[in-house]
């Protein structure tokens, strides 16, 4: 009984650790491939028309206050001062009663969704691109945006190509975005910028949508939600692609200290050397036109070997390369030249 137990306590340890690790793995993996998620605004034009394959009303439905005779009117003054004016008159109005006993009426409105086969998005956040098409569920090919009609319009779905700058670090990213959004509600100051529920009629029972298309220019989105793909390319200030950083591949020294050689003397000639191109270690050949390498340069090595601390000499040497080394003094050409002699020759006397 004791070693089942024991075995019991074994197995539920090492079942929960397994589940342990699992999850830190998977919440690992799910960082590493972490969506970036840009908040903006925008505005949006196009032709809204109904899906062909199926015209119809959505299963959502938007509740809207109006007086007894199914007048809706909107307040385009403030709150302290206010201005209402009509938008809407239904024939269809409900009467519920409060908790107080007060009368409520209210009109029944549904929603419509939409699509565009020549939408127009701007943003602040968005540039050098346009609205990517796709397919509408899978039926309905190089569509726009996909959209519907409710209390507000919703702007459900789109994809955008080109260029998106993060508002709060101004970095950018290049690629395909997907995007949505939503307009101005019908009950905002400016709600008749934005197609809605009164546009289509939807409060008429047993009936379907206006197929009329409806013209969009300019509509406003008070939200732009841009979602930022784990693999977009980022864009540096320069306006160029940021290259992913490789590490240059370093011989370091060995340990034990190479025995240092005579130096041979070398015949240095200033025209052959501004001539001939030079052959760096680092693989790249420079002539007499190509630029001296930058110290400015930011470029650190694995060995905190930096090229601004320590230049790389491109001087030539025939020192055997089994002896030559980047911290070896054997690396240094050495320069004979014979000395011409100044004046009458005179001999020294040492006592």
């Amino acid at each position: 009984m004791q070693f089942q137990s024991s075995a019991t306590k074994i197995g539920c340890a090492v079942l929960g650790s397994s589940s342990l690790a699992a999850m830190l793995i998977a919440l690992g993996g799910s960082s590493a491939s972490a969506q970036l998620i840009i908040q903006s605004t925008g505005t949006v034009s196009g032709t809204l028309e109904l899906p062909s394959f199926n015209p119809n009303f959505n299963n959502s439905v938007t509740r809207i206050d109006t007086d007894s005779q199914g007048v809706y009117q909107r307040n385009i003054g403030t709150a302290s001062r206010p201005n209402y004016v009509p938008v809407y008159q239904s024939n269809y109005v409900k009467v519920l009663t409060r908790s107080d006993g007060s009368l409520r009426y209210v009109v029944d409105f549904k929603g419509i969704p939409v699509i565009s086969f020549n939408g127009v998005l701007t943003s602040p956040a968005l540039s050098g691109g346009k609205l990517t098409p796709f397919t509408y569920q899978g039926k309905i090919p190089n569509i726009s945006f996909q959209g519907v009609v409710q209390d507000e319009f919703g702007f459900a779905k789109a994809y955008y190509t080109g260029v998106v700058t993060d508002p709060k670090t101004g970095q950018q990213y290049q690629g395909t975005f997907l995007l949505n959004g939503q307009g101005p509600r019908y009950s905002d100051r400016n709600g008749g910028e934005s197609p809605t529920v009164f546009d289509y009629k939807s409060d008429i029972p047993g009936t379907t949508p206006d197929p009329t298309p409806y013209e969009m220019k300019n509509t406003p989105l008070v939200r732009l939600t841009i979602t930022v793909p784990a693999d977009a390319t980022p864009i540096n200030s320069g306006g160029g692609i940021t290259p992913t950083p490789t590490p240059p591949s370093v011989n370091n020294p060995p340990t034990s200290t190479p025995t240092p050689s005579t130096p041979i003397p070398v015949s240095v000639d200033s025209g052959a050397i501004a001539q001939a191109p030079i052959t760096s270690n680092l693989g790249g050949t420079f002539g007499q036109s190509s630029p001296s390498p930058s110290t400015d340069s930011n470029m650190e090595f694995s060995s905190g070997y930096s090229l601004t601390a320590n230049p790389v000499s491109l001087e030539v040497s025939s020192i055997d390369s089994k002896i030559c080394h980047n911290d070896s003094l054997n690396c240094r050409p050495q320069v004979t030249a014979a000395k011409q002699a100044i004046g009458p020759r005179s001999r020294v006397l040492v006592r």
